[in-house]
């Protein structure tokens, strides 16, 4: 049995997308990891499903490419309205989405490609959290936008971010501090307005952006002094913007296209 697909990317991160108005997925998870292998499926940071929804224009769900269910995903929100917008025709301001972390609003800016979501208030715990990796500390903010996040700033003398060793970000992801896994931001900040970032994230490894992680990193940012409200993100698969409003809402804009379509030939169950 054959299921369609759309393949779609915001900065890099990319999802395999599944119509459940279409489709009948039996069983998810097993159905993530394999199409998600960039071997031997099709390759993806994960898979996201788009399902009715009595809430919301639609409802997303959401699973990492080792087949764990994740609760949100900015990039991925934003790529399922862009789904909406094309595919369904639906041509509203804002377009509602459904998500395991509430419902979260996009806005498509159709001349340039992107969209504008609305990730809700983050929530940073007040202490920094101390870990200890063979014999040495490492520092980090924790801040939740629906998913939990480490984020930790790197010192200049750790040179340019291309070249950190992104063992540090997986053990802290996995470190016994955090039972069911953490995302781990590693930040430069360069100016007021301006930051790099590398992401690890839980159930997918490193990805080449993270729209939960940009706002993480930017609310660490902000809570923090080193940047304004206001700042680029730059990640290995390109660049976002976020804004934390005087209302608590953070805004994250970027990319979202459509990389292809197709027929999955596996078992959908």
């Amino acid at each position: 049995m054959q299921m369609h697909f759309v393949k779609m990317e915001g900065c890099g991160n990319d999802y395999i997308y599944v119509d459940q108005e279409k489709e009948q997925i039996v069983n998810p998870q097993t159905l993530a990891r394999k199409i998600s292998d960039r071997h031997f499926g099709v390759g993806a940071d994960g898979m996201i499903l788009i399902c009715p929804s009595d809430m919301a224009d639609c409802r997303m769900e959401m699973y990492n490419a080792d087949g764990s269910r994740g609760k949100m995903c900015g990039n991925g929100v934003r790529c399922v309205a862009k789904y909406l917008y094309d595919y369904k025709k639906i041509r509203k301001e804002e377009i509602a989405v459904e998500t395991d972390s509430g419902i979260h609003t996009v806005r498509i800016l159709e001349d340039s490609g992107k969209a504008t979501v609305a990730m809700g208030t983050p929530v940073i715990e007040e202490e920094p959290h101390v870990i200890s990796m063979e014999g040495q500390k490492t520092e980090m903010m924790i801040v939740s936008m629906g998913n939990p996040h480490a984020v930790i700033f790197m010192e200049p003398e750790e040179g340019s971010w291309k070249t950190w060793n992104m063992k540090k970000a997986e053990a802290v992801s996995t470190h016994s501090d955090f039972p069911d896994g953490i995302n781990v931001e590693l930040v430069q900040v360069y100016s007021e307005t301006g930051m790099k970032i590398r992401v690890w994230e839980r159930g997918s490894k490193e990805t080449l952006s993270c729209g939960s992680g940009a706002c993480a990193a930017a609310a660490a940012a902000i809570r923090s002094g080193r940047t304004k409200q206001k700042v680029n993100i730059e990640m290995p698969g390109g660049m976002m913007e976020v804004e934390w409003d005087s209302d608590g809402q953070m805004y994250l804009t970027g990319g979202c296209r459509f990389v292809c379509e197709g027929e999955y030939p596996g078992s959908v169950g």
